[in-house]
């Protein structure tokens, strides 16, 4: 299987793309010059063989050879042992129509419409039932018989058909060549990008201290290579300080926020009625901030590739089976039908974090979608992408605002009915992103269609892959 992906991408590099177009063209020119050269080579044939025959009857012309038929068969019987061509045939026929000389089943009798000319050409079997083609000329002689003189084209077809056959192998072997002097280059750009995709691969794993080696030739990839680098120093210079700033966040809030949870609900049990009830509505805010604490912790997580995840193959229809048990209460509430259709796909990812961005899409349309209303979770395939869906007939988003509703804060539902922080898609957007794929917002006509674009291959991440899983922090 290594083997076949290997060979696989080979073919797709595209110095092996252009070597294939350029030897494909240069074959579709030599077969359409081998046709072209054919077909003249036959054109100019029959012209040969019709000047041949031409010559013939106006020498028996000339000997006066053609008064009756008696006399051609006679001189043709004469000139018999001195023919040296094979392919040439001459029938005499009577006017009583016997054959006097010659294979008279070669003799064409027929003439297809509309018959304005004594010239022949039509296949035939001879006497042994050899198949034939000729191609003669019909001379009424004075006495009413028929003198037919023809050549047998096939053999001759058949010797001038090896030029162009010749030819066009000449052809096919230079395409060919080209070709395997194109793979040692393919295989080398084929290194040389994926030791950059190599690196790229274990950055987004976690291994951020790797950089793109390369060959100081100053060709396309090294300045690639040389840049790739800056960029990942800038990115590990940018993601210690936003690593430092959360630190200190969680650090600075993370425990006064717990302690201040902990002496309300201390508050809250020692008093009865209207004061425990605002002491717990003051709890149930402190939680909302505590969510909302983690749930930006999680994209920021996210976003640089710092979470734990292991990738591998999962099945499409299992993932979102799980993801319907999981939600299967809050939809019954809603009196909703989670609806799954898979066609047995196979797909590449972490597990936890797919299970957690379906779980945003499907809050998301259990939250806006009208009650007993269906959602639909499908898993199909769209080129070289594999893409998990939920569809809902609810309000939806027009599609000028599908940038906006991707970003941190950001709600579209400003009249505060419906509970959320604005982080659902946001991080479900992220996740798409580590993935190698992204979040498309669809109409659904009516309502909202969220659709995960995955890549349908499998992505080159290493073994050095953090093995933790990912807890599962449903932020909406």
């Amino acid at each position: 299987m290594a083997r076949k992906h290997a060979i696989a991408q080979l073919l797709n590099t595209s110095s092996f793309r252009q070597a294939a177009t350029v030897a494909f063209i240069c074959l579709l020119i030599a077969l359409a010059s081998i046709i072209l050269s054919n077909h003249l080579l036959e054109i100019i044939m029959r012209n040969h063989v019709r000047d041949m025959i031409l010559i013939d009857i106006r020498t028996q012309q000339m000997h006066g050879r053609l008064n009756d038929a008696q006399q051609v068969a006679t001189a043709l019987r004469y000139r018999h042992p001195l023919e040296i061509r094979k392919d040439r045939h001459s029938i005499v026929i009577d006017s009583t129509g016997q054959v006097l000389y010659g294979d008279g089943k070669l003799f064409p009798d027929d003439c297809p419409a509309p018959c304005n000319t004594n010239w022949r050409h039509a296949e035939r079997l001879d006497a042994q039932g050899n198949p034939s083609e000729m191609l003669g000329l019909v001379v009424q002689l004075p006495d009413g018989g028929q003198y037919f003189s023809a050549y047998d084209l096939r053999p001759m077809l058949e010797r001038t058909r090896i030029i162009p056959l010749m030819a066009g192998a000449g052809l096919l072997i230079i395409l060919l060549s080209i070709l395997i002097i194109s793979l040692p280059f393919s295989l080398r750009n084929l290194y040389r990008i994926n030791r950059i995709r190599d690196v790229l691969a274990r950055y987004a794993s976690g291994d951020h201290g790797v950089m793109v080696p390369y060959d100081d030739r100053g060709d396309e990839f090294d300045h690639l290579g040389e840049a790739v680098n800056q960029s990942l120093q800038r990115i590990n210079r940018l993601m210690d300080e936003v690593q430092n700033i959360t630190s200190h966040i969680a650090h600075e809030l993370r425990t006064p926020l717990t302690r201040l949870q902990n002496r309300l609900l201390n508050a809250a049990d020692m008093l009865e009625g209207e004061p425990r009830e605002e002491l717990l509505r003051a709890v149930q805010d402190s939680e909302r901030i505590q969510n909302l604490f983690r749930a930006v912790m999680r994209v920021a997580e996210v976003e640089t590739g710092r979470c734990a995840h292991q990738f591998s193959t999962l099945s499409a229809r299992q993932l979102l089976e799980d993801i319907s048990d999981y939600y299967l209460p809050l939809a019954e509430e809603r009196a909703s039908t989670l609806l799954i259709e898979d066609r047995g796909l196979q797909l590449y990812g972490d597990q936890a974090l797919l299970f957690q961005a379906l779980a945003n899409l499907i809050d998301n349309a259990l939250k806006y979608a009208p009650a007993g209303q269906p959602i639909l979770l499908s898993a199909q395939v769209q080129g070289t992408w594999l893409c998990l869906s939920v569809a809902d007939s609810g309000p939806g988003i027009p599609s000028a605002l599908n940038h906006k509703a991707t970003e941190r804060f950001q709600r579209l539902d400003t009249s505060g009915a419906i509970p959320g922080n604005g982080l659902g898609l946001t991080l479900t957007k992220a996740i798409a992103e580590l993935h190698g794929g992204e979040l498309l917002l669809e109409d659904n006509n009516p309502g909202l269609r969220a659709v995960l674009r995955l890549k349908a291959k499998p992505l080159a991440v290493p073994d050095t892959a953090a093995q933790a899983g990912v807890a599962l922090s449903v932020a909406t």
